[in-house]
């Protein structure tokens, strides 16, 4: 799927690897060798991934009750469970900073609306915007550690938590008025990682 990407800010950060990784950004957060369900990359809502547009359809009638999700944009966010680790290199070498999850928690999908709206409808249309499998909840679990480079006088920040897929669009009941929704849809359990 192609997409087009809007950046409403410009962000710079030092490149680095993390075991092996290649650096990842918020619009590409990648799995570790080894560990295809643990990921790292870096947080900015300030990036917006515009789903690609199809051309007009004839609108198909719809049966009452019937639930749509139609995204229209869509980014990367990162859910913290447990605290925020971090480790200053005062050398003047590059050292390894190792961090390890001390707490586990359960991530659910959220909506910023009030109510309760089908989750199924809502993964399946962030889903299809996103090319990527969601789910309704993820758990962290204790124990996951990561090993990162930390250059001469910088400091290595680290969250654990969850990956999530934050969508806008459109959220309707067949019979009834469409709603504005911004959803956030677990994907991967992760690392969050900021470097100053």
């Amino acid at each position: 799927m192609s997409l087009k990407r809007t950046l409403s800010a410009s962000v710079l950060i030092a490149p680095f690897a993390v075991l092996g990784a290649t650096p990842a950004f918020a619009d590409d957060p990648q799995p570790l060798p080894g560990d295809p369900d643990i990921v790292v990359g870096y947080e900015n809502e300030t990036e917006v991934f515009r789903a690609e547009t199809t051309p007009p359809t004839l609108t198909m009638a719809c049966r009452r009750g019937d639930v749509s999700y139609r995204v229209s944009t869509y980014s990367n966010s990162h859910k913290a469970v447990g605290p925020t680790q971090s480790n200053h290199n005062g050398t003047s070498r590059t050292a390894t900073s190792t961090f390890t999850a001390t707490i586990s928690g359960t991530v659910s999908v959220s909506w910023n609306v009030s109510g309760s709206l089908k989750v199924d409808r809502l993964i399946a249309g962030a889903e299809v915007a996103t090319g990527v499998n969601l789910t309704a909840s993820m758990t962290a679990s204790l124990g996951n550690s990561i090993a990162v480079p930390t250059p001469a006088r910088k400091t290595t920040t680290a969250t654990y938590g969850v990956w999530r897929k934050k969508t806008k669009g459109v959220y309707q009941v067949c019979g009834q008025r469409p709603r504005n929704v911004t959803a956030w849809s677990p994907w991967r359990v992760g690392w969050y990682i900021k470097q100053r």
